[in-house]
This record gives structure tokens, sequence and C-alpha cells, in this order.
């Protein structure tokens, strides 16, 4: 009975949101498992050996003696380094094929690299795994892809040395691109060259073109298998540009006034800094995050590279009418270089730019200026401030400043400056007072378009949650949008979507790191994912979260005032990025904060300071998720906010085995304290988290960490005394149950997790949710 929903869903699904263009294949290979996986492997082992040791041995092989040496030189300079702090670090050491010993192969973590016939070790180590490679084909479990000078990497496979270590590769038939491939990805990612994308990917002229990952039994999952070899078109192939289109993205009818834009811009650029002609341009374009991501390992809007001089644009209805500019500094870079000040070489792009984030950078600078979150002139020539702040932010405020020293100094004075960029004290002072008179005028100049702030409906949904980091299960997937229409068909008519920053230390401010990882909850793949949930007619909810190693944001605690106000001016920074965002792509509210027990509770000056320089920024609503208990209780800024969240894991019951009556009448004095905040502030209360795991006694401490046990039918009991009990209630407002995975396989059938996606209580919430 539990899973026809599920069907029906799937089938609607498949024929709404199918793979267009790519090779999909949905059912898991099984004909090619390895023999030599007595007791197989899970990625949790090859992970934790990985993690015990942090040292790869990368083990070269070419016939070439220069070649060799080109091996040598990069690995000796790469071995010098020391392991970094970054979990992907690692020490790293070196052998030519013909050098290493059998003891060196059997106890370290080896990553094997050179052709395939000019490194034995590859051939040996291939034995047993889906692969095989011919200078005609590469094999692909029962797939085969024409070589032609292809290579493939694979990024953690079990070692035949030691079943439970991984081994790593790079191969191919030509020995030359296999090394220029390696020596880019050393070049690009240094200690962490061995990390991918998927866990297998075979690259084209340093292209992925197809990709995929394993299944269980380190066979060929064909869920995962995506083949973008076809659907690649050249659209138009000049002196000056070529345009490759991907599955379709851009018509061939807008080809000549893509042409003629692009001229456009290049003319005037060229005019500006009194240039030459520069080499060619490659654009290519991409119908979606997806696609763009799994192809080229980076989810962003637009990028460019410097090696094949290329643009690399998603064009779809999400970025419609908004250029970025990436074209731009890519013909600057070619023109005139970089610049000694990173906003002197962010700025310029964008201001040749009219329709940055749609509006363009000067409009949403005078939303800045007027919301007092601009920047001193002092902060944008720090190139170490500029690394942590938002980007967003940054590349804005990049844009204006540059149309800043334009107007004051003359462009001739501008270019001569460009290069290294170098002021007094006396100049910074002079210039700081011009630039916070640019500022003040910004706002009359762009005055801020008039838009009605969504009428608060009464929520039915998810907190959807970004549970795979693979680009095609994470918020900027089309696995995404399938779980959001099976949310949609559920009777949802809300989501809150989590993008997640991390701290380890609760007891010292830090920024903030943004998440901008292609697999990760990126701003870009955040967009996508609200997008298709508006576009479904969800109202969406921005909800940023803080994950705190070793503990949780209520256990942050400053010992100092001091440190309190360093904390919130961190937070601050970063919160204020996800306001800007959800300014820009029109988001229905935004919460400021979650959970900061200790921190609302004993600065709540500070928590009203944010929601009023945020509510100059951000238009739509604003709420805050406050914690079951003490913090919901007694916050005292629930009326400087448009309504109240509760995070609720109220305990229904201290009994193993509590009748509905008992969990009914316990939850009635959980709703007797919800009043209590409601009759003093007079607004809506919506649970902005609540939920149960499918354990035996989830009611006893619903936000615990699970068991061993599975109990389908205790969550099932937890959802309907909740749903019963906030019927018909004046103060509750909607709610929003933690959680629904962005990939509805997550987890498998079988699993005691929070969501109730394929288990019972999915039937139970579709009940209340279309009532």
């Amino acid at each position: 009975m539990k899973k026809k929903y599920l069907l029906v869903a799937l089938f609607v699904i498949v024929g709404i949101v199918g793979f267009a263009g790519s090779e999909y294949f949905p059912e898991t290979e099984n004909e090619i498992v390895p023999e030599a996986l007595d007791s197989v492997a899970t990625r949790r082992d090859l992970r934790r050996s990985f993690f015990d040791k942090r040292e790869i041995l990368v083990v070269y092989g070419a016939k070439d003696s220069a070649l060799q040496q080109q091996y040598k030189n990069i690995l000796e300079e790469l071995s010098l380094k020391e392991v970094t702090k970054s979990w992907r670090s690692a020490k790293v050491s070196f052998a030519n094929v013909n050098e290493v010993t059998e003891e060196s192969l059997s106890s370290s973590i080896v990553y094997l690299v050179g052709a395939v016939d000019e490194n034995p070790l590859i051939k040996k180590y291939l034995v047993g795994t889906p692969f095989q490679i011919s200078s005609s084909e590469i094999q692909i479990g029962a797939k085969q892809v024409p070589s032609n000078k292809a290579i493939l990497g694979v990024c953690f496979y079990p070692s035949p040395a030691d079943q439970k270590v991984p081994f790593s590769f790079l191969t191919g038939t030509s020995a030359t691109e296999v090394y220029d491939l390696f020596a880019e990805k050393v070049s690009e990612m240094g200690q962490s060259f061995y990390r991918q994308n998927l866990e297998y990917e075979v690259y084209v002229n340093k292209e992925r073109l197809v990709m995929g990952d394993f299944n269980a039994n380190w066979g060929i999952e064909g869920s995962t298998f995506f083949n973008f070899a076809t659907g690649t078109k050249v659209l138009l192939d000049t002196d000056e540009f070529q345009f490759i289109d991907h599955q379709k993205a851009i018509k061939p009818s807008a080809v000549a006034e893509k042409e003629a834009e692009v001229k456009a811009s290049k003319a005037k650029i060229v005019a500006f800094v009194n240039g030459k002609d520069v080499p060619k341009i490659t654009y290519n374009f991409y119908t979606c995050t997806e696609e763009k991501g799994l192809m080229t390992g980076n989810t962003d809007h637009s990028t460019f590279d410097t090696i094949t001089n290329s643009v690399h644009t998603i064009v779809n209805e999400i970025y419609a009418n908004n250029h970025i500019g990436r074209d731009n500094a890519l013909l600057l870079h070619n023109l005139i270089g970089e610049s000694n000040k990173t906003i002197f070489t962010l700025g310029l792009p964008i201001y040749f730019t009219d329709t940055w984030q749609m509006k363009g950078y000067k409009y949403w600078s005078a939303r800045l200026a007027e919301s007092e979150n601009t920047y001193s002139v002092a902060e944008l020539l720090d190139n170490s401030f500029l690394e942590m702040e938002s980007s967003l932010i940054r590349d804005c405020m990049a844009g204006a400043f540059t149309d800043f020293l334009i107007s004051t100094w003359g462009k001739e004075r501008y270019l001569k400056h460009y290069k290294n960029v170098s002021l007094s004290s006396s100049e910074m002072a002079k210039l700081e007072t011009k630039w916070q008179r640019y500022l003040a005028n910004l706002p009359k100049a762009h005055p801020k378009e008039k838009k009605e702030s969504k009428k608060l409906p009464y929520l039915k949904g998810f907190n959807f949650a970004h549970e795979g980091y693979s680009i095609y299960n994470g918020y900027g997937s089309k696995k995404a949008t399938e779980s959001l229409l099976k949310q949609k068909n559920m009777g949802s008519n809300a989501m809150a979507i989590v993008p997640y920053t991390g701290i380890n230390d609760i007891n010292t401010p830090t920024p903030l790191h943004f998440s901008d990882n292609a697999g990760s909850e990126n701003d870009d793949a955040v967009v996508h994912a609200v997008t298709m949930a508006s576009n479904m007619g969800m109202y969406t909810l921005l909800k940023p979260q803080i994950y705190v190693g070793g503990s949780w944001p209520g256990g942050i605690n400053m010992p100092t005032d001091e440190q309190w106000d360093k904390f919130h001016d961190y937070y601050y920074r970063w919160i204020r990025h996800y306001a800007f965002l959800a300014e820009i792509h029109d988001m229905d509210a935004l919460c400021l904060g979650v959970e900061f027990t200790k921190a609302t509770l004993s600065q709540p000056d500070a928590w009203r300071a944010m929601i009023k320089k945020t509510r100059a920024l951000y238009s739509g609503q604003l709420t805050y998720a406050a914690n079951w208990g003490e913090e919901f209780e007694k916050i005292e800024f629930w009326d400087d906010l448009d309504f109240i969240g509760l995070n609720s894991y109220y305990p229904l019951s201290k009994k193993d085995n509590p009748t509905d009556e008992e969990m009914s009448l316990q939850f009635d004095t959980v709703k007797t304290k919800i009043r209590k905040v409601y009759d003093r502030f007079k607004k809506p209360i919506v649970f902005t988290e609540i939920g149960f795991r499918s354990v035996d006694t989830p009611w006893k401490n619903p936000h615990a960490e699970a068991d061993d046990t599975i109990n389908e039918e205790a969550q099932q009991r937890g959802y309907e005394i909740i749903f019963k009990g906030i019927e018909n209630e004046p103060w509750c407002q909607g709610i929003l149950w933690w959680k629904f995975p962005s990939y509805i396989e997550y987890r498998g059938e079988d699993n005691n997790a929070f969501t109730p996606n394929n288990k019972l209580a999915e039937e139970t919430i579709r009940d209340w949710f279309t009532k």
C-alpha cells in the first residue's frame, strides 16, 4: 500500500523531468562485479583508510624520457607541500613504475598515472574492475565509449592489494594527453588532484563527457551513468568566436543575435583599453546547473577558463536577461591581465555589464547603500578581507567601485593604476569621502522598485534537505526537481531550503564559509531548486543554517561582549549574503537564524539590529527558527519579525508504549506554551521544523540520534498526533516537517531517518495536506 503513490509519482516525474539529450540508464548493471572482492568493501571503508593515512603514492609510467622528467618535476614540487587543514589535502610521494617496490604498493594508497601501455601497473590493477581500455574504445561495464584519445579517471576503487584501501588512476592511450590532464589537475587542485566529481570520468580534449558512480558491488550503477558525448554541436565558428551548444541550450535562430551581442561588447572593451585583437574565444552553452556541473565540474551560472580561452554559461529561464560578465573577464584577462587588487580585476568586467543579476550592478549597489551594507575603500582594496566576504556583495560593489573610480579619476588614470594599485593613506582618505558621496547618491538615481510581499499562506511542506553531494543528486539536479514534484503531489504548497556552513569552535568567533563547491548547496543550486519550487506554486523559505562540529548552534557561547560582537559581525556578513540572494531572486521569506539559544537570549539587541539591517535589504518576510523550550518561549524580539518560527522537538511521552490519548494530552501542554507566545506577540506561528525518526520510540526524544531499530508505524503515530493537535488552531500558520531529501532514493527503502519518504507517514501527510 505504501508504495503505490511512489510509483504514480515516478511515472509522472519521468514524463516531465526526463534527462534531455544525454544518455541515461535507469537500471543498475550487475554484469561485471569485481571477482577479487571476496568481502565487498564500502565507500566508508575506503574513505576511512584515506583519512587514516592522508598519504598518496603516485606511480607514473612513461616511455619517453622527457615525459618522465616532466612527471618527476611536478611531483617533486607537489611532494614538498605539507598537509593542510583541508580534509582533501594529502601528503604526496612518488615513484617511477619501474622503480616502485611491492612493499610500497601494498602499504600505500596508490594513484596510477600514464598511458595504459606505458604503466604496466594500470593493466594489472584494471583486472577485476568494470573497465577495459583499447586503442579503439574504453569499455565501462556494458557501455562502449570510442577512445579517440579519451582519458579515464577513477577515484577511490578497492585496491587488489587490500580491498579496504582505495586506489585511483588516470589513463588512456595517448601518453601526452594523459600527462597534460594530470598536470592541469595538479595545477588547479594541488594536493587534492586525485578528487573528481563522480567516481569515474571520461575526458575528451580535457572535457568530461562520460561519467558516473559505482554500485554497492563496485560495478557500474546505471542510474548514474551520464553520457554527453552526443548532443554537442558547433553553431558558429569564425575567426573571433566559436559557439558550442550542449544539449540544445540555444536555438540556431538565436546565434546571429548572440554573435552581434558579444561582438559589440568586445568592441567596447577593446576600445576602452586601447587594446589589440585577442585570441578566439569559445562560448559553451548549457541547459542547466546539473549539466554544466557534470561536464565542467563547476555549477556556477557562468565561468571562464584561461587555458582553453573558453566561457561556459548556463542558458535557461532562471538566467534570462542575466549577464554577469565572465566573458568580459576572459577578454580583459587577454588584453590587460590581472590587477594586484582583486576589486579591480573583478570590477572592470562587471562595469561593462548592463544586466548583472538582471537589474544591473548600479541598481543592486543602491540597495546595498540604502541598507548600509557597503564596503569602505580600505576594505575594497584589502584582498584578504574580500576573500572572506560574500561573492555576491563583493562583485556588486566591485562594479560600483569601478564606475566610481573611472568617473572620479578618468579612464587614463584608472588604467594607469590598474596593474599595480598603490595609494597613500591620505589618498585613500580623500577617496573615501568621495566614495561615500557616490554611494549616497545611488538610491536616488536608482530607486527601489515597489513590489508587494507575498501573503503568508498556511504552510504545508518540508525542510528540503540537500542530501546528495554528487551534483546529480543535490539541489541543482533533476533528481531534486523530481523530489519537489513528489512533495507537490503529496499536497505541499511550501518548502524550506537549507544551505549550510560549518564551525568547530563554539567559543571563538570565526568568519563563516560560503558553500561554493560544485556538489554542495551552493548559490546556483539553491536558486535552481527555489525556481523549480516557485514554478510549482510553492512558497519558498530560505533557511540557512550552521553545522557545529561536536555541538549545535545553541552551544555557541562567547566568553566576552567583545567576542559576541565579533561573532555577530561574522554571522551578519554571512546571513546578509543570503538576504541579498533572496532579494535578487524573489524568494518569499528568509529565516534569519536557527537555534542560537544562548546568542538570542543573552544578546537580543544584536539580533534586533540584524533584523533591522536585513529588512532594509530584503523585501520578503522575515522569521527566526527558535529551538523548542526556553529559547522559543523567552525570545524578546518576536515582534520585529513577520512570523514566529518554532523548531519543535518537545517530547510527547516518556513511556515506551503510550496511548495516542496520552501523547495528545502531552501535546496539549506543549500547545499551551505555544499559545502563551502567540498571545503576547500576536504573530502567526509556523513549525519551521518538527519531525520524528522511524524508530521504536521517537516520541521520547524526537531530536535524538537514531538507534538500531526501524519502526515506520511509530513514526506515523507521531505525525498523526501533531496533525490532529494543530488542526484549527488559530495561532498555527503551518508546518514544515523535518525533512525531505533532495533525491527520493536517499537511504533506500528501509531506514530510520527523519524523512517520511516512502514510509507509512507519507500517506498520513498526503491525507492531511490534501484536505
